[in-house]
């Protein structure tokens, strides 16, 4: 049919009107993460579920089929009256704690809604690390709250610090009516970024939340948020169920998406491991047309995954920073990920993720409030504040605990936290309890002073449980301070006797002293100990690098191992000794040549004298200006007890021979032997540091296994060949002889 001009271009202008939101959307960005329900049951690779009961409601959390299912191309959350552990109603609340979580984008949910009075279904977030501390401080983004009592109102609501329920200014949000939001689906959404959240039903955006530029506050919504779906029966919202109420009631959702632009993606994974840890994963999202590639940090070891976007791989003794690099048609993106491995069953120990993994009760009788402080911390970068100045009737109504925690009957568990109170004089009770069966395994009242102090406690588990670490301090008001908490046992100390060994937590637990003699400077810069020299004095002590408080047995060997190079090649001396005078040196004073190339070093000694529980470890880098550069620093028993527990040990990937003919020439054999399936990777460098080749790169097999070093083209003098397998990696010298 005939159309005249003025009308095709506005049938084009309406065409563009339509579509300009979509296409816009569409540049910007791209799905990186959904779950569509095509299932036969809830996908446990991508929801974890919430458990028991909520104080505010009469439902009890369970992760039966009978609550959430998944049919007909849906996931069905279903509240059901039945007795049940005490409760007269059943529920399901599923969320991506612990799995994924993302930071800026637009996240939806296609659901319909039960009808009936007396639920909340919920569409929502909350913080994956509570860096600002526990709730309000870090913040809630409410995408869909439904009240059924109020028939057709939808609620789209932010809590924080300064807006929340209970103090300050209430929280920030509105309402929109949807009259049909029990008979029908509609797409519930929020797009996020730096400066604000718009809130959306099918399109329509109804509410935009502003970054106001004044602290975090008003605006704790730059860190990761997951998300989290439940449908709640009861409480003081909507009140109990009524004789009007229908169970069994059904939340349905079609589907759960998330898009964001290749900027903002980010990598999903465990970020505090015990050492020697096996079988880890990490993802960053899967993208349609993506290449990826993976940066390990020195002695992790990659399984499988290279180039997907999933990873599996095993950890050695040290933490660092995983990297993968995506490529997208829509752009690229390197996104970086710190691991933190301790010798402690504690996560996030020392409060540097906020109070992720941690759990904070403040009863309604108590006025006080936690914070996390970034000021006059024991050690790192934070430390929890717990300020109270009333209490109430039970020394647990101020709490903090984590839980989790596996106990294995027969192991011997140390216990251990650092703290202090304001004016000293003030207590606290310390506990190991199963938190089921209120059984306590071991417990302690403690006087604090007014100086970071370290308490320590001990005891051997009676049954294989499950426990939890608790710090009550609803003994005496006051400003209570906590930080670097710890729970292992004597065989997972001995795998590394230095605190902080990777520089993870910053300098704390090392000492850098500069003699007169010499000037120079030490920090930690990109995970690594960095000593900046522009004069290196006269001796090498005059610039010291050392950790004490190290306990030496007599009769015992160890073996210390460290990371080093640096500017230029030079001479530093390693030492195990004594800490005050005469300063015995225990290992005789170790001299290693570093090269610019980062190598590990190794020595190992016996301890002759009475044992020392305050011994130190040093490194003495004075007399030459070229700088220097420490990290992954360990002294462990040379043989310290399998980890069995919580890890699974892992022996030494390799064995390393010395070659043969050694003075060599023109060729050498350099023969090892795998434990296991290993990357290998082995490398000649010339006494400079100089990579002259590489000899080896690539999987390979149990077993033993010889490679042929040809050196016809190369000088007489000392080479070093340095192989990498596993977490292991070991340098050895050899000499050519024309």
């Amino acid at each position: 049919m005939y159309l005249n001009k003025s009308r095709f271009m506005f049938f084009l202008l309406c065409v563009f009107i339509i579509a300009y939101p979509v296409f816009i959307y569409a540049q910007n960005d791209i799905l990186v993460w959904s779950d569509e329900f095509d299932g036969t049951e809830v996908d446990r690779s991508k929801w974890n579920f919430g458990y028991g009961y909520n104080w505010d409601n009469v439902h009890i959390y369970t992760d039966r089929v009978e609550n959430a299912r998944v049919a007909d191309g849906k996931l069905q959350i279903i509240a059901r009256e039945e007795q049940y552990q005490g409760q007269d109603y059943t529920s399901a609340l599923i969320k991506t704690d612990y799995i994924t979580s993302w930071r800026y984008g637009r996240v939806e949910a296609r659901i319909k809604l039960p009808g009936s009075p007396g639920f909340v279904p919920a569409f929502w977030m909350l913080p994956a690390d509570n860096i600002y501390g526990w709730w309000p401080a870090s913040g809630e983004i409410d995408i869909m709250e439904f009240p059924s009592t109020e028939v057709d109102k939808i609620y789209g609501t932010v809590h924080t610090e300064a807006y929340n329920l209970f103090f300050g200014e209430p929280s920030k949000g509105t309402t929109i009516s949807v009259p049909d939001a029990a008979t029908a689906f509609h797409v519930y959404a929020v797009e996020w970024d730096e400066e604000k959240i718009d809130f959306y039903v099918d399109e329509q955006k109804y509410f935009t939340f502003n970054n106001e530029h004044s602290g975090w506050e008003k605006w704790p919504f730059d860190r990761p948020f997951f998300i989290i779906i439940n449908l709640a029966v009861g409480g003081g919202w909507v009140g109990n169920p009524t004789d009007e109420t229908v169970f069994p009631a059904v939340m349905e959702v079609d589907y759960v998406r998330v898009y964001q632009e290749v900027k903002d993606i980010d990598m999903a994974g465990p970020d505090f491991l015990l050492p020697l840890s096996h079988n880890i994963t990490y993802s960053v999202p899967e993208i349609d047309g993506a290449s990826y590639t993976w940066t390990l940090p020195a002695g992790v070891h990659l399984l499988y995954g290279k180039n997907s976007n999933r990873i599996n791989v095993s950890w050695g003794h040290f933490g660092g920073s995983i990297r993968a690099k995506v490529e997208t048609p829509a752009g690229k993106q390197t996104v970086e990920y710190p691991v933190y491995v301790l010798p402690n069953y504690i996560e996030n120990p020392g409060f540097e993720k906020g109070v992720k993994y941690w759990g904070g009760s403040i009863s309604h009788t108590v006025t006080g409030k936690y914070s996390i402080i970034d000021d006059g911390v024991h050690s790192g970068g934070h430390a929890l504040l717990a300020d109270i100045t009333s209490l109430g009737e039970n020394t647990w109504d101020v709490q903090v605990t984590q839980g989790n925690l596996e106990l294995k009957s027969g192991v011997h568990y140390e216990a251990g936290f650092w703290a202090r109170v304001d004016g000293g004089n003030k207590r606290l009770n310390a506990a190991i309890i199963n938190p089921t069966t209120f059984f306590l395994y071991v417990f302690e009242t403690i006087t604090l002073t007014d100086e970071w102090t370290r308490y320590t406690m001990s005891f051997t588990a009676p049954e294989n449980a499950t426990a939890a670490f608790n710090i009550d301090m609803g003994v005496d008001t006051g400003r209570f301070y906590l930080d670097d908490l710890v729970f292992t046992t004597p065989e997972l100390s001995a795998l590394n006797l230095v605190e902080n060994a990777d520089f993870s937590n910053g300098d704390a637990g090392w000492t850098f002293n500069v003699f007169p003699a010499a000037q120079a400077s030490g920090e930690v810069k990109n995970g690594e100990y960095v000593i900046s020299i522009v004069n290196g004095g006269s001796v090498p002590w005059d610039i010291y690098l050392g950790q004490s408080g190290l306990s030496i047995a007599n009769g015992k060997t160890y073996a210390v191992y460290f990371d080093a190079y640096a500017a230029s090649p030079r001479d530093i001396s390693a030492l195990v000794g004594k800490d005050s005078d005469p300063w015995t040196v225990y290992s005789g004073e170790q001299i290693f040549l570093l090269s610019t190339n980062r190598q590990t070093y190794n020595y190992t000694f016996v301890m002759n004298e009475p044992t020392d529980n305050l011994a130190r470890l040093g490194f003495d880098v004075g007399t030459s200006s070229a700088d220097v550069y420490f990290d992954n620093i360990r002294i462990c028993e040379t043989e310290p007890n399998s980890v069995t527990q919580g890890t699974e040990h892992i022996p030494e990937t390799v064995t390393l021979l010395q070659n043969y003919p050694n003075p060599f020439n023109p060729s050498t054999s350099i023969e090892f032997e795998l434990t296991h399936k290993s990357l290998v990777e082995l490398t000649v460098f010339n006494i400079l540091g100089k990579e002259v080749v590489t000899l080896l790169n690539k999987e390979m097999n149990p077993g033993r296994h010889t490679a042929r070093f040809d050196a016809r083209d190369l000088g007489s003098g000392v080479y070093l060949y340095r192989l990498n397998a596993g977490h292991f990696s070991t340098i050895r010298k050899m000499v050519l002889m024309r």
